[in-house]
């Protein structure tokens, strides 16, 4: 699905199948994943829709209802069908899906992590509370409890990850910046559940994990701003190393 200079959408042939509506929501989703379909802009008419992806108006309005149930698109009556804005809940669920079609966009992921994380790890070191650093330091206690090996390959494991991280938001002692880091980061958790599936393939993940990120917690103890946010995109950096070779 492709758009031409016009700007006219170009839908591709739907070949008979007996789940034609989730071949037709895949395109539109390829469509949003890609940017090429953007939050606000008008899908093509029912009549152009059909006609180009020679199928019923029953299957595209099945099609249309999944989209629609699952936050991608939403109807504004007689002006027709529009991409949605997305935000909580329902973005989660965009994100995961949307990385699911195009895995290309897990690097844009990263670089968005690669830049609030450092930063929230560096502002941690400078200005955590003795309360707080404590609260931190329970990851570590917790996973030695769990059994560091669970750390990626179990959902426990992954709370944990999710929790060291809003605990660091809180940390910066920066009420804006850990209530905007703590929003994108519920943005972004739809994307967990692929990364640690694929992540779990990788030998040792766990360990790497758990050392990565008792080496940031002991620079934002020392109060070593630089070296806390240098341990931060390291380990963003081998997420990325990392996933790259999973996926080639």
């Amino acid at each position: 699905m492709k758009k031409e200079k016009s700007g006219q959408t170009i839908l591709n042939k739907i070949e008979k199948s007996p789940d034609i509506p989730n071949l037709v929501a895949r395109q539109i989703i390829e469509l949003i994943a890609s940017g090429k379909l953007k939050p606000g802009d008008k899908l093509p008419s029912e009549h152009d829709m059909t006609k180009n992806f020679g199928i019923s108006r029953i299957s595209l309005r099945e099609a249309m209802k999944l989209l629609e149930a699952k936050g991608y698109i939403e109807s504004h009556g007689r002006r027709g069908k529009f991409v949605k804005y997305q935000s909580g809940p329902a973005l989660e669920s965009t994100i995961e899906e949307i990385i699911s079609v195009d895995h290309e966009k897990i690097w844009e992921l990263l670089s968005v992590r690669r830049i609030i994380d450092s930063e929230a790890a560096r502002m941690a070191a400078q200005h955590a509370t003795k309360a707080q650093i404590a609260l931190l330091k329970k990851f570590k206690s917790e996973c030695e409890k769990l059994g560091v090996p669970n750390l990626v390959n179990t959902k426990e494991g992954g709370k944990l990850y999710a929790r060291l991280y809003n605990d660091l938001a809180d940390a910066t002692s920066n009420t804006i910046f850990a209530h905007l880091m703590k929003l994108i980061s519920s943005l972004l958790k739809g994307a967990l559940p692929y990364s640690r599936q694929k992540l779990m393939a990788v030998p040792g993940v766990s360990e790497i994990f758990y050392n990565q990120h008792v080496k940031i917690l002991a620079a934002i103890e020392k109060g070593d701003a630089r070296a806390a946010g240098e341990a931060t995109i390291e380990h963003i950096d081998w997420l990325e190393k990392t996933l790259k070779k999973i996926l080639k």
